[in-house]
C-alpha cells in the first residue's frame, strides 16, 4: 500500500507537466473557415484550416508574381524557386523579409529554392464582427497576364452548451448517488476514472491525427499514454483500496486533459481528426467522470489513511 500511495502521488505530481508540456501545440478549435475557387492560375493552392494561412505551389515552368496590398508586386514563383520583393510594404507586413527602404523597382531575393510559399495575408483572414459569411480575392500575374485567385470564408459560430452541460450533470447526480452508499465508492471510482482515461485518450488521438497537429501535439498525447497505462497497472494487479486508488489517479489525469481542450466548446470548428460532435463529446466525458473520478479517489485516500496502522517494530529482549 505504501508502494501504491507513493506511485499515485509522484503520478499525480506530473499531471501538469504532461498536459502543459510547455510546448507549442495546435490550437484545438477555431471560427473560420476559408476555401480557394478553381482557378485558371497554374498553382495549387491550400488554406491551413489552423491559422488561415495561404500556401501556394507552383505547377509547371511558369512565372507568377502574387501581388501585394498596394498592387505591388510582392511574390514572384517561378522553376528557380520562390523569390520575395524586399521592398514590398506587404513582404515586411507578412515577415517575409526585413523592412526595406522603398524603391520604385521591385529588390528580388531568393526565400527558397522550393516551389512552394506559406505565409499569412490579411485578405484571408477574417471577417467584420456582424458579417458571417465573405469571399477573398488575390491578384496574380500569370507570365504577364492578370488573374485572380479567389474564395470564400465564413464564421462557425460556437455550439449550444446545453448537451455538454447535461453531460456534466449525468456525471454530477452519479457522484452524488455513489456518496450516499459507501460500499459502492471503490467499485465506481474504478470505472468512472477509466471511462475518463479512455475519453481523454479518444480525445488525445483524435487531436494528434489531425492534419494540424504539431510535434506537441503527438508528445502529448504519448505521455498521457504512457501515465494513463502506468496506473492501469495497478488497476489490474492491486487491491481493491489500490484500484480505487489508481482509478482516482485515472479521473485525474482524464479532467487535466479535458480541461485543455475547453476551446472545442467556445469555438465552431474543432481542429480533430475526429467529428467535431464526437471530439466534443469525448472531451465533455473526460471532464465530467474524471471530476467524479478524482473526487471518490480523493475520498478512499483519506480513508485508507484512516484506517492504515504502522506495524508494530518487535521488541529486543532486555
Amino acid at each position: 500500500m505504501r508502494w501504491a500511495l507513493a506511485v499515485v502521488a509522484l503520478a499525480a505530481l506530473t499531471v501538469p507537466s504532461a498536459a502543459g508540456a510547455h510546448l507549442r501545440t495546435s490550437r484545438d478549435a477555431v471560427d473560420y473557415r476559408a476555401s480557394a475557387r478553381p482557378s485558371d492560375a497554374p498553382l495549387r493552392i491550400r488554406i491551413y484550416r489552423a491559422d488561415l494561412a495561404l500556401g501556394l505551389t507552383l505547377l509547371g515552368a511558369h512565372r507568377v508574381i502574387v501581388l501585394g496590398y498596394l498592387g505591388e508586386p510582392f511574390l514572384r514563383l517561378e522553376p528557380k524557386g520562390v523569390f520575395v520583393n524586399a521592398a514590398s510594404p506587404t513582404a515586411a507586413g507578412a515577415k517575409l523579409v526585413r523592412p526595406h527602404p522603398s524603391s520604385p523597382q521591385p529588390v528580388w531575393q531568393l526565400r527558397s529554392h522550393r516551389h512552394s510559399v506559406v505565409w499569412h495575408d490579411a485578405r484571408v483572414r477574417g471577417l467584420p464582427r456582424s458579417v458571417t459569411h465573405g469571399s477573398w480575392r488575390i491578384p496574380v500575374l500569370v507570365d504577364g497576364r492578370r488573374t485572380d485567385l479567389e474564395g470564400t470564408i465564413e464564421r462557425v459560430g460556437a455550439p449550444p452548451a446545453w448537451p455538454w452541460l447535461v453531460v456534466g450533470a449525468v456525471f454530477a447526480g452519479a457522484l452524488a448517488f455513489v456518496l450516499r452508499r459507501r460500499t459502492l465508492i471503490r467499485p465506481a471510482t474504478v470505472w468512472l476514472g477509466s471511462l475518463g482515461a479512455a475519453a481523454a485518450l479518444l480525445s488525445a488521438v483524435g487531436f494528434a491525427t489531425a492534419s494540424t497537429a504539431s510535434q506537441g501535439a503527438w508528445i502529448e498525447g504519448a505521455n498521457e499514454a504512457v501515465v494513463a497505462l502506468v496506473a492501469a497497472v495497478f488497476l489490474v494487479r492491486g487491491s481493491s483500496s489500490t484500484r480505487a486508488l489508481a482509478g482516482g489517479f485515472l479521473g485525474l489525469l482524464g479532467l487535466a486533459v479535458g480541461l485543455t481542450k475547453l476551446p472545442v466548446f467556445l469555438h465552431g470548428i474543432v481542429l480533430s481528426a475526429l467529428p467535431g460532435e464526437l471530439a466534443r463529446l469525448s472531451v465533455a466525458i473526460a471532464i465530467g467522470a474524471g471530476a467524479a473520478a478524482a473526487i471518490l479517489g480523493l475520498v478512499v485516500f483519506f480513508d485508507v489513511l484512516e484506517h492504515y496502522e504502522e506495524p508494530e517494530l518487535p521488541t529486543s529482549a532486555a
